[in-house]
């Protein structure tokens, strides 16, 4: 099949030292025959302040063009990015994502709301003490989740997990709760043609996705990237295999790749 990794961070990113070049002959190593890089453009910092409403192209841009054509016939390397928090500011987001030579745009949610703060969600979760304050946190991403279908800045929604990786699993604290407002958003996502990812997170989240795919399929989802989420080559295309049996046991009959923010579906 035609493995693409459609999440991944490079050094254009804070938390990344990774060249895209690294990265993507890490991923030829894996299998993969198409990259999209989508280093992150966060609005919200893990403090809760406000960072740049417009996103500077020119380090991803410049090293991108670099090596864009390297590896003719064995990679195939777009450009993307990862947009957090778009929804503080639509409109400027929209903006800074008119630029020609974009492919594709997850749109995550890395930030509590500015209503709770602000905070990183990998900062509050963790530092949450009580199940309670855990179920809040998840509150409060589903009212933005909700807000985030809505806008024009994405073309999947990105780890819609997310909150689960950093909460303590004693907790055990899972999107049961939210199931309803989740086939909500779902159905949003699908009537606007736009999409999800499977976000195996370095591999370490594959398995937790089962539920999520298989409500999204139920509801007629067929748009679906795959991401490693690597923020180094060691991580390129993790978990992989096991991600492409669970889409393909949740119904899934698609992997998309994207040109110019169109999808291509690539049979599973």
């Amino acid at each position: 099949m035609y493995l693409s990794d459609y999440h991944f961070h490079t050094q254009c990113s804070t938390d990344s030292t990774a060249p895209l070049a690294q990265q993507a002959q890490a991923a030829m190593a894996a299998g993969v025959r198409e990259i999209c890089v989508t280093d992150h453009w966060n609005l919200l910092d893990q403090q809760g302040n406000r960072l740049p409403t417009v996103y500077d192209w020119s380090g991803p841009l410049e090293q991108w063009e670099q090596v864009r054509d390297r590896w003719p016939g064995e990679l195939e390397v777009r450009l993307g990015v990862e947009v957090g928090n778009g929804i503080l500011n639509p409109e400027a987001v929209d903006a800074s994502l008119a630029l020609p030579q974009l492919d594709f745009v997850i749109g995550s949610l890395h930030s509590q709301s500015a209503g709770a703060g602000g905070r990183g969600i990998f900062t509050a979760a963790r530092a949450s003490a009580s199940r309670e304050e855990g179920a809040a946190i998840l509150e409060d991403y589903m009212d933005m989740l909700e807000q985030l279908a809505r806008t024009d800045g994405y073309d999947v929604l990105g780890h819609v997990i997310y909150p689960l990786r950093y909460l303590p699993p004693e907790f055990g604290l899972d999107l049961r709760p939210w199931w309803d407002r989740l086939a909500g958003v779902f159905r949003v996502v699908i009537g606007r043609g736009k999409g999800i990812e499977l976000n195996t997170s370095a591999g370490a989240t594959v398995e937790q996705w089962r539920e999520v795919l298989e409500l999204y399929r139920e509801l007629g989802g067929e748009v679906l990237t795959l991401g490693s989420d690597a923020h180094r080559p060691a991580h390129m295309a993790a978990a992989f295999p096991q991600a492409v049996e669970l889409a393909r046991e949740a119904g899934l009959r698609w992997l998309c790749v994207y040109r110019r923010r169109t999808p291509l579906f690539c049979k599973l």
